[in-house]
């Protein structure tokens, strides 16, 4: 403040803050003022501690806060975790009591007697599990298990009664509540003549098993089989078959079929057509299995037990045709009823079949190897190597026809135990060993071989009934081969008249005996009966060639190419026609591809190094030759292989 602006007179009073602030200034500080800063000196470092302790116990608390914030929300969380987990095991064991399929054997009530000799109710319930288990094991079959109502696969087991509430109390309460768990309870008792035994599956009427009480174990077993045949009834049919007992499975396979469950029926007609086909009635097995096929037309086998009755009849275009439905219901929903790897396995051996039929030898030995590395289901395996035998043999290969059999010997015998097996599925006849004559021109062989087939099937019902479409007329082509003109007539005179094979061979004979209009007319009526089949075709242009009628012949052997694109006896002998119109040139190609599915044939090379030669390719044509010499050759081709290397070189 200056000085102008005081009032004159007036006194200006100290200020202790301006004195304050002149300390620095060297002006004496009031003694008022100087305990005054002290006092706010004071005061403020009071405060300061005080502000820095709240501020540590702020701090602290803010920690301890964060912790008991971090372990509650932890203990809320292994909460729910627990709560979790317990609702995860409430659900789990609902949704398994609601699935439990499974078997339980209660334990039986016994007479006191019995039980203090240790025969109690849980050691009979015990062996009732025993031979349940025995008889599931015996019990084989291409079905999915998923397929049965009563599904418990090997879920078996006896139950023993707790005392009390327990966790097993109150799952087997879920089990029998939501579940679909078969119950077998049974009861044992003293009667005149020694021990009876009931036994009963679910709701089903109880049984009485009678018998000395010696033969507890003979009434175990049939009480086992009574309740086995009440819940799965389909596999005790199949039990009883892989046991020996035949009549039995039969009359349960007709009852199963006629009354069964819808599930269980189109499966019990298949079975029973394949009974009547091991039995020899093959019309009757026929009918069966069409009757399966009504019930159940996505169910794939029965179209081929209706293939193979059609071939045993001679009907190979409606074969053919079955085969195609039973490959196409396999490759699509079908093959769920099956258990895992048969319907490979069938698909396989169908396709090998089909490969037979149209003559593509070449991609029914490519599958072989595949059926064997398959699930041996209907002894496929066995099947599989006689039926290569038979296809190497059919393509020209002997040498490896008879290493393929070096498995099985002696495969006649072989055949023939398949024949009459429940498992047999395969049309045999005629053999591998009367093929590989036929492919080396010995026509007598053939017959020999085939006599004994017949002399061997006489008292096999399924081997005898199969002969007449497959083995006999095969049998009369041999006989007149061999110059037995009368006894091949005699013979095809007893095949049926529906049959495909049979009319090819009864063209072939006319062949021999060089009747061509007769001829003709049989492979008229071959083409007629299998339209989509190269055999008749391939036939008929073999007539028409030894006619002389080369253009005629290779019309008939571009039809039977195009029915069978890989079946090399068409290409071969399309090219041996060529070669008579002086076109070597042209038949070179046909050997070429006939080369591609049937490398090991020795006259195919034979007429190949002919082709060449006469073509002009000396070098190729004494390859050619070399590779026919060291192959399979009849008499005939030996000799023309030696005259044709004499004149080429």
């Amino acid at each position: 403040m200056n000085e102008a602006s005081m009032e004159p007179g007036k006194r200006e009073e100290p200020n202790p803050f301006a004195a304050a602030l002149a300390i620095g200034d060297g002006v004496a500080l009031d003694p008022r003022a100087a305990a005054f800063l002290e006092k706010q000196s004071r005061l403020a470092d009071l405060q300061i501690e005080d502000i820095e302790r709240e501020n540590r116990l702020r701090h602290w608390s803010l920690r301890f806060g964060n912790v008991s914030a971090v372990m509650k929300l932890a203990f809320e969380i292994a909460l729910a975790f627990v709560m979790l987990a317990i609702a995860a095991l409430i659900a789990l064991a609902i949704w398994n009591g609601a699935h439990d399929d499974g078997l339980v054997i209660e334990a039986f009530n016994v007479p006191s007697d019995m039980a203090a000799k240790g025969l109690t109710g849980q050691v009979i319930a015990t062996q009732v599990q025993d031979r349940i288990a025995f008889i599931q094991s015996h019990a084989d079959t291409l079905r999915a298990a998923s397929t049965f109502r009563n599904n418990w696969g090997d879920d078996i087991k006896v139950q023993i009664p707790d005392t009390g509430v327990s966790v097993g109390e109150a799952y087997r309460f879920l089990a029998n509540w939501l579940g679909h768990e078969t119950h077998i309870t049974g009861e044992v008792w003293h009667d005149a003549n020694g021990i009876a035994l009931t036994a009963r599956a679910g709701n089903a009427p109880a049984k009485v098993f009678r018998a000395p009480e010696s033969d507890l174990d003979a009434l175990v077993a049939k009480a086992a089989e009574y309740v086995y045949w009440q819940t799965q009834p389909y596999r005790y049919t199949v039990f009883l078959d892989e046991n020996g007992r035949r009549a039995e499975s039969l009359a349960y396979t007709k009852a199963l079929a006629l009354y069964g469950p819808r599930e269980d029926r189109a499966w019990a007609y298949s079975r029973w057509g394949l009974k009547l086909e091991i039995l020899g009635d093959l019309k009757a097995a026929l009918e069966k299995q069409k009757i399966a096929t009504a019930i159940d037309p996505d169910l794939p086998h029965p179209y081929t037990d209706i293939e193979e009755a059609e071939l045993g009849l001679g009907h190979d275009e409606s074969a053919l045709y079955n085969n195609g439905r039973a490959i196409s219901e396999l490759q699509s929903g079908g093959s769920r009823q099956y258990a895992s790897g048969n319907a490979a396995t069938t698909l396989l051996t169908s396709s090998m079949l089909r490969a037979e039929m149209t003559g593509e030898f070449a991609d029914a030995i490519a599958l072989a190897p595949k059926v064997q590395s398959a699930a041996d289901f209907n002894k496929a395996h066995r099947s599989g190597s006689i039926m290569l035998g038979w296809d190497l043999a059919r393509n020209h290969d002997v040498a490896g026809s008879l290493k393929a059999d070096a498995d099985a010997p002696n495969e006649e015998a072989a055949v023939f135990r398949m024949m009459e097996s429940e498992e047999y599925s395969w049309d045999v006849p005629p053999l591998p060993q009367a093929m590989r004559a036929a492919a080396l021109d010995d026509w007598r062989g053939v017959r020999d071989d085939l006599l004994a087939a017949d002399a061997r099937a006489t008292d096999q019902p399924h081997a005898k009934a199969f002969l007449p479409a497959t083995a006999w007329p095969w049998l009369a082509y041999s006989f007149a081969r061999s110059g037995d003109i009368a006894a091949a007539h005699a013979t095809i005179d007893k095949t049926p008249p529906d049959c495909y094979l049979c009319v090819r061979m009864r063209g072939n004979i006319e062949t021999v005996q060089r009747n061509w209009s007769k001829a003709t007319e049989w492979f008229a009526e071959a083409v007629k009966q299998a339209p989509s089949i190269p055999f008749a075709y391939a036939d008929w242009g073999e007539m028409l060639l030894q006619k002389g009628d080369t253009d005629g012949a290779i019309a008939k052997f571009e039809t039977a190419h195009a029915k069978g694109p890989h079946f090399a006896d068409p290409l071969e002998l399309w090219g041996e026609a060529l070669m008579l119109k002086n076109r070597s040139d042209l038949a070179l190609a046909k050997f070429e591809d006939a080369n591609k599915y049937a490398p090991n044939w020795g006259r195919l090379h034979l007429k190949w190094g002919e082709a060449l030669s006469y073509s002009g390719h000396k070098d190729e044509a004494k390859k050619q030759f070399a590779t026919a010499s060291g192959l399979d050759l009849s008499a005939t081709d030996k000799a023309a292989l030696a005259r044709v290397r004499g004149i080429h070189g």
